[in-house]
């Protein structure tokens, strides 16, 4: 009973941490429907805080929030797949080159799976990344231009979302009225607590709830653009 008092309590100095931390004109985060919330994602998975680490906050207006990167060193990218607590269809996920506005991104397929992580996967400790369709790719080579990034499933119409809010403003009316559906964190090693440099976690929304846990991803050797 003691350690479950403790547990709850050390939950609950998160979520109100969390929430002190928020921008005013932030998007709110909806528990997760019958899956662990993102709060308690972050926090167990990656010892990160929902507000407090978060990279790109709406402090002004979506359409200002970064969404883009940058390649930081030689050799490839990596863009994986880490959590799946969305439907259970297709994910797709890729990468785009901005185009001349915001609503022609010259966008690039990479990886797709089929699989949803449950609560007793967490409760385990056996959250796996999900397993990769045949054909899938998690590397490629945005050159030194800066670059975006997408998921989308397959069981909703206009599901997909991007890095840039703009972007899935021009492209998504499903979306279109509240546009930021990616949180951007740094990734962190739980176990020392130290930031791995040049690698970055997002958590996904591709749906109307804002949960933002359908999809989280993460990106290596690249560096989040925090100005235009």
């Amino acid at each position: 009973m003691r350690r479950a008092l403790t547990i709850a309590i050390s939950l609950l100095t998160t979520l109100a941490g969390s929430s002190e931390a928020q921008e005013r004109k932030q998007p709110k985060v909806a528990p997760g429907p019958g899956e662990p919330d993102l709060v308690v994602v972050l926090d167990r998975m990656y010892g990160l805080s929902m507000f407090g680490d978060l990279l790109n906050p709406v402090r002004t207006s979506a359409d200002a929030t970064p969404g883009l990167f940058r390649k930081a060193g030689p050799g490839p990218v990596t863009y994986t797949p880490v959590i799946a607590l969305g439907l259970v269809t297709v994910n797709r996920g890729g990468w785009y080159r901005p185009g001349p506005d915001a609503a022609h991104p010259d966008r690039q397929d990479l990886w797709s799976y089929k699989f949803k992580h449950t609560t007793k996967d967490f409760d385990l400790g056996q959250v796996l990344p999900p397993a990769l369709n045949g054909g899938s790719r998690t590397t490629f080579d945005p050159g030194d231009a800066p670059f975006g990034l997408w998921v989308a499933n397959d069981g909703l119409k206009e599901s997909d979302a991007y890095t840039e809010p703009k972007v899935v403003a021009a492209l998504n009316k499903r979306l279109a009225k509240q546009p930021y559906k990616a949180m951007i964190y740094p990734a962190r090693d739980k176990a020392t607590g130290k930031v791995i440099p040049n690698s970055y976690l997002i958590g996904w929304e591709y749906s109307t709830n804002d949960d933002f846990q359908d999809v989280m991803c993460r990106v290596d050797n690249v560096q989040l653009v925090t100005e235009p």
